[in-house]
């Protein structure tokens, strides 16, 4: 037996990490692209370690222990403490930030590969559908999490997105007050620090174990062009050693460019510095989309609903045995066109922030946009349809 045999077959006698109750997977998974959901999950495991170690500094609220001074404002202070005081604290603040990104970076190219490989057909709807409710709470994450250094731009950008909520129809002033209580400073810093540390990471939590337990039950799905079964590797030690590997190398990662570009608070709520409200960019094309002249903060309302609930159903909508894309060209088309779309906003809203569109240049733009995405798609369709004929 070799001497790597030999040390992990100790580790495994000492902890029983095989007793664990976890399928063996096939070659094939050994594959970074299979492996954007464990990046995920590394992803909300940092999150975690780092929100609690912020947690021991972190003050929210509005009060100002110097009344002549707003940078006194408890959060922002406690804040600026960390990235100033505290050791490795701008580090750690900074990684907090930047793993958020990847996390949210990560759950589009999660969805998107898995989406256009039709990863949801049976028997993963389920696990898909709890994807996209998981996908949903992580951004929510996200946006709460947002407001709590207090600065100008995180306090207007949030408000942007409470104005938004109160106009849903009939439940609009329930949902702005679940967001912020009785409209108090105070309130909104307990009930937004609420939803970011306990009840959204609950939810989450939940809803990885569900999607972990269907994806041991259902496992990877295959390639497509897979002509074999392949033989399973156990999941020790191979595959938990590849676990470690990923894990390790994307907090390395974050750690490396959080170093480099080191996070700096811009200027407090309240300071009086004109500004121009900017989300962040996983939230840049819903606010692009209030920018078009037309659009109202209910008609996205809708339009964002509908998105959720045709993702949502998408197993039960898309009928068709295959997963190979040109088979499926207008949930491919509908797909593209969804990602073009997703890219313009967001380059739209950093170039062009809180600047009205008229109606002739945003409808000619996205039907264009259409008619690209599912002409190109009908056009690859029948080519590929025509060679297989």
């Amino acid at each position: 037996m070799r001497s790597y045999e030999k040390i992990w077959e100790y580790i495994d006698k000492k902890l029983h990490i095989s007793d664990i109750p976890l399928k063996g997977m096939p070659k094939y998974a050994l594959n970074l692209t299979y492996w954007t959901g464990g990046l995920l999950a590394a992803a909300f495991i940092y999150q975690a370690l780092t929100g609690m170690l912020l947690l021991l500094y972190y003050q929210p609220g509005a009060t100002l222990t110097n009344p002549n001074d707003p940078t006194s404002a408890l959060a922002y202070s406690s804040t600026m403490f960390i990235m100033t005081k505290v050791l490795f604290g701008n580090i750690i603040l900074t990684s907090h930030q930047y793993m958020a990104y990847a996390m949210i970076f990560l759950i589009y190219v999660h969805f998107f590969r898995n989406y256009f490989l039709g990863v949801y057909k049976k028997p993963r709807g389920l696990a898909w559908s709890v994807g996209i409710l998981m996908a949903i709470i992580t951004i929510l994450l996200g946006y709460t999490g947002y407001f709590l250094p207090y600065t100008e731009i995180s306090v207007d950008a949030t408000n942007v997105g409470v104005n938004i909520a109160g106009q849903v129809p009939i439940i609009g002033n329930l949902l702005a007050s679940l967001l912020i209580g009785n409209g108090t400073m105070a309130e909104r810093f307990s009930r937004f620090l609420d939803y970011h540390v306990i009840i959204l990471p609950t939810l989450l939590i939940l809803l990885l174990g569900l999607h972990m337990y269907l994806f041991e039950k259902n496992e990877a799905a295959p390639p497509l062009k897979l002509k074999s079964e392949m033989k399973k590797i156990k999941w020790f030690p191979t595959y938990f050693i590849y676990t470690i590997a990923i894990t390790l190398l994307l907090w390395g990662l974050i750690l490396v460019i959080s170093g480099i570009f080191p996070l700096s608070l811009l200027p407090v709520y309240g300071s009086g510095i004109p500004i121009t409200p900017m989300p962040e960019w996983y939230l840049m094309p819903e606010y692009k989309f209030l920018d078009f002249q037309g659009i109202t903060p209910l008609i996205e309302i809708i339009a964002i609903s509908l998105l959720i609930l045709f993702l949502i159903f998408l197993p039960f909508l898309d009928r068709s045995e295959s997963r190979d894309p040109k088979d499926r060209p207008i949930f491919v088309a509908i797909g593209s066109t969804n990602l073009s779309l997703l890219i313009l906003l967001t380059a739209w809203g950093y170039e062009q922030p809180a600047i009205l569109i008229p109606v002739p240049e945003w409808v000619s733009i996205i039907f264009i946009i259409i008619l690209f995405n599912f002409g190109f798609t009908y056009f690859m369709y029948k080519r590929y349809r025509s060679e297989e004929l």
